[in-house]
């Protein structure tokens, strides 16, 4: 028995219309093409498979089963036609996690606008997470790599910058080192002096750069700040203009707000970096040149945003550098 998938896509709308006429209507074809390609499939199986009735027709015990038949197999080829499509119309997924503090817009834009020319035929799909739900997305498989903040450690020869070697890491995790972060401590212009240092807002609790200043303020005055977790850099940056209270944001996402008047340094608490570092998951499977230009596109869109503004002093890499202004009020009994 020979029946081809036109053969049986005729047969279906039959059975599904209950006609020749409409079944041909549907299919764009004359009746009495519909009704020939009937009386081939009918010698084929060696007996009716329609019962012809004034109205239409219905299905025999034959054409009953052939009906199951053909449903399990036009399924088979249209699962086949897709699958044959998919290169071309769906190009394989490179799913990357980026933590809040490296996930404001025009980073997000710089990732996006760089991996398209970079990963090409791939399609980069990018998923902001806190930094303690990385390791549980590559546990899933719900992410490939992850863009994350990791501390500069001077004595580990693998941070310097341009070091081509990944680190291996404990948790069977490779991290590859793409650029200092610089962040910078910032308030309201309108805090007054007696508010600053008590409320923070941070992005994600789990993250080094968010961390680090609750604190640093905590060991600098009377007691613990208040914090506020937003979960997105725009959401602290809106909070701490509103004068909600200081935040430690990346240098290239304050700096335009400083200039507009929004935000001013927090003065006595030094500016950070933070390593800007891709992770990903062994062993892998994805082709070597995937990972390349991921850690290219990675690298020249973290670069970027690390960018000095025109006129602005550049920072030796691995110092932090102190902003101008009036110190906190520390804790006479805690060393500064």
């Amino acid at each position: 028995m020979d029946i081809d998938a036109r053969t049986l896509r005729t047969f279906r709308e039959v059975t599904l219309t209950g006609s020749f006429t409409q079944a041909a209507r549907r299919l764009g074809y004359s009746q009495s093409s519909v009704t020939a390609q009937m009386r081939a499939l009918e010698r084929q199986v060696g007996e009716p498979v329609f019962e012809r009735l004034p109205n239409g027709v219905r299905l025999t015990h034959a054409g009953t089963v052939l009906c199951d038949y053909a449903r399990q197999i036009l399924t088979l080829v249209s699962d086949m036609e897709a699958a044959l499509r998919r290169p071309a119309a769906n190009p394989p997924r490179l799913t990357v996690g980026i933590v809040p503090a490296l996930a404001y817009g025009q980073q997000l834009a710089r990732v996006t606008h760089i991996g398209r020319r970079l990963l090409s035929g791939v399609q980069l799909a990018l998923r902001v997470m806190g930094t303690a739900e990385v390791h549980d997305a590559f546990r899933s498989g719900a992410i490939d790599g992850a863009l994350v903040l990791t501390v500069v450690d001077e004595e580990d020869p693998a941070v310097f910058l341009g070091d081509p070697t990944p680190t291996e890491r404990a948790d069977d995790l490779t991290e590859i080192r793409l650029q200092e972060v610089e962040f910078v401590p910032v308030t309201s212009v309108g805090t007054r002096r007696g508010g600053l240092g008590r409320q923070v807002v941070i992005a994600d609790p789990d993250c080094p750069s968010q961390r680090w200043l609750p604190e640093f303020l905590r060991l600098r005055c009377d007691s613990p700040p208040e914090i506020h977790e937003l979960g997105s850099m725009a959401g602290v940056r809106a909070a701490t203009q509103s004068g909600l209270g200081c935040a430690m944001l990346p240098m290239a996402l304050a700096a335009s707000h400083q200039e507009a008047g929004g935000l001013r340094p927090l003065p006595g608490v030094p500016r950070m970096r933070w390593n800007a570092s891709l992770v990903h998951a062994r062993p892998d499977t994805r082709p070597a040149l995937d990972w390349q230009n991921l850690t290219e596109t990675l690298r020249q869109a973290t670069a970027l945003g690390c960018a000095l503004r025109p006129g602005e002093p550049a920072t030796p890499t691995g110092t932090v550098d102190v902003l101008e202004g009036p110190a906190l009020d520390p804790d006479p009994s805690i060393a500064s």
